[in-house]
């Protein structure tokens, strides 16, 4: 089964909604969605990821849409694995510093003041403190 034939069918099989109901839930046109479970157009990586979490997907739920066969599901599941464990030794490699930066009662003062802050005044400090560098 084809990729926009696993999207139609479960969001009538599943979802049980109607196509009009699954548009307004992705904030896109009905006639968009039908072009995408006639595959007459491809949804680009964003419209594929709201997909993912408008349907509420699981990681095995959406690699099977993705997938046309076991073969090339065994391939994604593997990169998926694969970047999970990069992704563990990436945060592994800062576990140490963490632990060692934790015991400084200004690092967790200054941990706890840029928490206050918002996501653009954060940006703003470490832009100006890496301008000094």
């Amino acid at each position: 089964m084809k990729f926009h034939e696993k999207l139609k069918a479960y969001r009538d099989e599943q979802l049980n909604i109607s196509q009009e109901e699954a548009a307004k839930l992705l904030k896109i046109s009905n006639v968009t969605l039908s072009r995408y479970e006639s595959a007459e157009r491809q949804p680009s990586l964003e419209m594929i990821n709201l997909i993912r979490s408008v349907y509420r997907l699981s990681d095995e739920q959406f690699l099977d849409l993705l997938t046309d066969d076991k073969s090339t599901r065994k391939t994604a599941e593997a990169y998926v694995e694969q970047a999970n464990e990069s992704q563990v030794r990436y945060y592994d490699q800062f576990s140490p510093l963490i632990q060692e930066l934790m015991k400084s009662k200004e690092f967790r003062a200054l941990l706890l003041h840029l928490r206050t802050l918002s996501d653009d005044e954060r940006k703003k400090l470490l832009r100006d403190s890496l301008a000094k560098y």
